[in-house]
């Protein structure tokens, strides 16, 4: 269990790190490929994009990891982040560096689907303790990365990108080789189970005590993503960073 859990925090350490990498460069990519006045607006639209693909297909992923075990989803989780970093940094156009981030919303699902390998592995007691531990991590990761881009990205626009590219490799070959199953196949039929994909979101509507816990969620997640999103444009252009 202690190897499984601690295979588990690099994944979501690694992930973070890659995710934080490219956010310091990215505005400076679009800009090259879409020009100073556009690349903000692609910068955000490429954010909107990567995440509204996520609310669709996370939970897909997640009821595939349900059925057919934590292991295989989460490999093919990192195996898109990976090629989306390949994609962004030999990217030719801005259609291409879309096509990259469609594709790693489509496949990003690593935190929602370690967290439920953590649940599986981790008595109930324990839970709420792993997740916080899973999160720091997480924090862990995010605050190096941008650093680590930052760095790289003075020495070559491309660079954060491929760094990204080689992190989420070593991950995915981790996962693959040191992570064990945590769950058995479940034996639903794709009927029940496509039933239960449809009824998640119902489900949630109908419970009188999840309605201000997902609007605080969406408060916090809102004031938290905005100065991270504007941030890196703003220092450019007010700062000459």
């Amino acid at each position: 269990m202690k190897k499984s859990l601690s295979v588990i925090l690099i994944t979501i350490f690694l992930d973070a790190v890659g995710i934080g990498l490219i956010m310091p460069i990215l505005p400076e990519l679009l800009r090259s490929l879409a020009g100073a006045e556009a690349g903000g607006v692609h910068y955000g639209a490429l954010l909107a994009v990567y995440a509204l693909m996520q609310f669709i297909f996370a939970p897909i992923l997640g009821a595939l990891s349900d059925r057919f075990g934590r292991r295989p989803v989460l490999i093919i989780s990192i195996a898109g982040a990976t090629a989306d970093y390949l994609l962004m940094a030999a990217a030719p156009s801005l259609l291409w560096l879309y096509i990259g981030r469609i594709f790693a919303g489509i496949t990003g699902a690593n935190m929602a689907v370690a967290t439920a390998y953590v649940s599986d592995i981790t008595p109930a007691h324990e839970r709420a303790k792993r997740f916080g531990l899973l999160g720091a991590v997480f924090g862990i990761g995010f605050i190096a990365g941008p650093v680590i881009g930052g760095v790289l990205g003075e020495w070559n626009l491309h660079a954060p990108f491929f760094a990204a590219a080689f992190m989420n490799g070593i991950n995915l070959i981790m996962t693959a080789v040191l992570l064990k199953e945590s769950k058995h196949s479940n034996k639903m039929t794709e009927k029940v189970q496509e039933q239960s994909i449809l009824k998640k979101l119902s489900y949630l509507i109908t419970q009188p005590n999840m309605a201000p816990l997902l609007g605080i969620f969406l408060i916090i997640t809102l004031v938290s993503q905005v100065p991270a999103t504007l941030w890196v444009i703003y220092g450019q252009d007010r700062y000459g960073w």
